[in-house]
């Protein structure tokens, strides 16, 4: 087996990620208050597996994710996993449509205010 490589990642790719991770870090909050909100997403996630959008390991860690919501510590910790894996699931991310786009864009003003 051949160690697992480390990719260099850009500025502007590290600062996307930080974006995505706490655009993921709202939704984990917001799917925690508001546990129905799951079932179209794990529909969803079937719906893109069985049409060849999403590869099984792809397939696999979202639906475990998912399934772990009644632990909400496991789930954000594994929905917010800093590695190359997850970093890549965030950016093609399955939680579409749970934050409004309100909600989206006060979070990336926040942001840009932190920054500035």
């Amino acid at each position: 087996m051949r160690p697992p490589r480390h990719r260099v990642r850009t500025k502007a790719q590290q600062q996307s990620d930080w974006q995505l991770l706490q655009l993921h870090a709202r939704i984990a909050d917001k799917l925690l208050a508001n546990p129905q909100l799951a079932i179209p997403l794990l529909e969803k996630l079937e719906l893109r597996y069985q049409t060849g959008l999403i590869k099984h390991w792809g397939y696999i860690r979202w639906h475990s994710i998912l399934t772990m919501m009644h632990e909400p510590e496991i789930f954000k910790r594994a929905l917010l996993e800093d590695s190359d894996s997850m970093r890549r699931l965030r950016r093609k991310t399955l939680l579409t449509g749970i934050l409004t786009e309100q909600e989206r864009d006060s979070l990336l003003l926040e942001q840009q205010t932190e920054t500035d």
